[in-house]
This record gives structure tokens, sequence and C-alpha cells, in this order.
């Protein structure tokens, strides 16, 4: 008998080396959050980070960031990222993201807290790396805070340029006091009543 023989997973299946934050393809999302392996401390961490996230909900907390490490190759992009589509659930195949993902991680109390938090607190969430997206953008100097203002405005579908986005901002909402002219070099009230959790 062969290893392979032993194995329920397909060996010839191709795994992707890098993972690629702005993947669109469902088929390969699906492969991405169905072929993933959460070992049990992985499995805490994730309990941790979801309890922490419904936490917020009752107890407000100014803090607001997530710091991920690890070695080069350890699964920090997976993780990131298979977090992302859980909290945005979206569809893949025809099933919720949120549902595949507890049907491979297999741990009842983790999918209840994915349940909680999904119901209970729909995310928009935007994925990027910033590193490929600067230089790409060609803002390699830019610093981090008006480069991920711009990413979010291109997400929400404004424009990058901040002045203009403030006045596509504006006209959809004509109460709301417009940034003096003064002040219009960076991120302004927009990214406030948005909110931004940077993972």
């Amino acid at each position: 008998m062969r290893i392979r023989e032993l194995l329920r997973r397909d060996l010839s299946q191709k795994i992707e080396e890098v993972i690629q934050l702005d993947q669109a393809d469902e088929h390969a999302v699906y492969d991405e959050i169905t072929e993933y392996v959460a070992t049990d401390s992985i499995k805490r961490q994730y309990g941790d980070l979801f309890e922490a996230i419904n936490l917020s909900r009752t107890q407000p907390t100014s803090g607001v960031g997530v710091w991920v490490s690890g070695f080069f190759g350890s699964g920090k992009s997976s993780f990131a990222k298979n977090l992302g589509y859980v909290l945005s659930n979206p569809e893949v195949l025809g099933r919720r993201a949120a549902d595949l993902f507890k049907t491979q991680v297999d741990d009842p109390s983790l999918g209840d807290l994915v349940d909680v938090v999904n119901l209970n607190m729909p995310a928009e969430v935007v994925m990027f790396d910033v590193q490929k997206d600067k230089a790409q953008a060609g803002h390699g100097s830019l610093s981090i805070s008006p480069f991920v203002y711009r990413v979010l405005l291109r997400h929400l579908g404004y424009a990058e340029d901040f002045d203009l986005a403030e006045l596509e901002i504006s006209r959809e909402d004509p109460d709301r006091p417009r940034k003096s002219a003064s002040r219009s070099r960076g991120p302004g009230p927009f990214t406030r009543v948005c909110g931004a959790h940077v993972l």
C-alpha cells in the first residue's frame, strides 16, 4: 500500500506556495478554507481572538489591533486570511465561508463563538498586502495611515485622492460638515466614522 492511499487528501493537488490576499476565485477560496489544517494551538488562538471580538460588544476597548507574528512560512497569512473569510462570511460555491471553516476546524466551542460574532457583528473585511500594493501603486515611501485609507476608499468605490473622496462622501450625506481645505491632506472624519481594525 502507498502513502497516498492512506490519506484522505489528494496529494496531486497543487499547493500554493505564497498566500495571495486578493484571491477572488471561488474555487481557490474554497480550497484555502477546506484544506486549512488547524492544530490545537491554532484553534486556541482563534478562540481567544473571537472571544475578544465578542467581548468588545459589551465591553468596548480602545485596543483595535491584533499582532500576528511568526517565522516565514509559519502560517501567519493563512491564519489572518481565514479570519477575514469568517468575519466577512461570503458565499463560496454555495456555502458560507464561516460554515466551511467551522466544519474544517471541527471544534464546537469555536464554532459557537463564530456564530455569535457573525450574528451580532457583521463585518466588512478589506484584505490587502501592504508591501505589494504600495509598490504597485508607486507609494513606496507613503506612511501606513494614508495608504490604508486609500485602500479603504478604493474598496468602497471612492476616488483615492483624499479631496475627491471627501467631495464624493459629502455628496452622499449633505448634512455632514465638510472638511476645510487646510485639513484635507489625510484621513478625515470618514475614517473615524468607519473605524478601522488593522490585523
